[in-house]
């Protein structure tokens, strides 16, 4: 395990060794790959300069920078955070609004129907009244037509 993390250790300083003499030759090998295009120079010069900024550790000024850019993002943050929650409680109680009306039009279409349905179920009742009243009558017409009087054979 040792022998690994030593093997690590000894790549990891090869590697920035590298690239440190990398970064030291870019101005003097910039103009050789340019091939005089000043454009050219200026973008390999950027580069060179990224990467010399990558090596390096975050100085205490852009420590506080990033800082303040955190602090502003926040406090930039806030106000939509609070449209966003005041947006959904509207959205909620339009919602419930919603809801809460459709029950009442539904409870009153129900209590409209079930009206409706008492009403005709009365009537149809009165009329099957009617027609067995009017049944019965015929039939005693009929059977006082048909049986002898008295004293008659």
């Amino acid at each position: 395990m040792q022998e690994s993390a030593g093997q690590a250790t000894d790549k990891l300083s090869a590697t920035a060794e590298q690239t440190g003499e990398a970064v030291k030759a870019a101005p003097q090998q910039a103009p050789r790959q340019a091939g005089g295009s000043p454009l050219a120079a200026g973008v390999i010069a950027f580069g060179a300069g990224l990467l010399a900024s990558s090596l390096l550790p975050a100085s205490q000024a852009e420590q506080q920078a990033v800082g303040q850019l955190t602090e502003r993002a926040g406090d930039l943050a806030e106000p939509v955070k609070e449209a966003a929650v005041e947006s959904a409680q509207r959205l909620k109680e339009d919602a419930t609004e919603s809801a809460q009306q459709a029950a009442q039009e539904v409870k009153e279409a129900a209590t409209e129907a079930a009206q409706e349905t008492g009403q005709q179920a009365r009537e149809r009742a009165d009329q099957v009244k009617d027609q067995a009243r009017e049944s019965g009558q015929n039939v005693a017409g009929e059977a006082g037509e048909q049986s002898p009087g008295p004293g008659q054979p």
